[in-house]
């Protein structure tokens, strides 16, 4: 096994950690550059483009307010409003 940051083989465990859907992932230490690291990172959650028009729609034009759209989409209220802002600069209304 060797270090992501700096290619080194020095690689020690260093304990483990629990996701949010409560998996065990196993981490690791770099005795040369000291920094920690797991070997299959969890890849952040990207959204197509279809189903943020559709949150963004449902907030905007049917009325939904964003803690609501947030409890049905199961989102983050602070990711319904970025959304809205984003295509709010992408196609303003006149």
């Amino acid at each position: 096994m060797t270090c992501p940051h700096c290619k080194s083989v020095e690689v020690v465990r260093m304990g483990h950690y629990y996701t949010k859907s409560g998996e065990r992932r196993q981490r690791y230490k770099c005795k040369s550059c000291g920094r920690t690291f797991v070997l299959n990172p969890i890849k952040p959650r990207n959204y197509p483009e279809e189903f943020k028009e559709m949150v963004v729609r449902a907030v905007v034009k049917e009325g939904v307010g964003i803690r609501q759209a947030s409890r049905i989409f199961k989102l983050s209220p602070n990711t319904v409003t970025a959304w809205v802002r984003e295509f709010s600069k992408k196609r303003p209304e006149k």
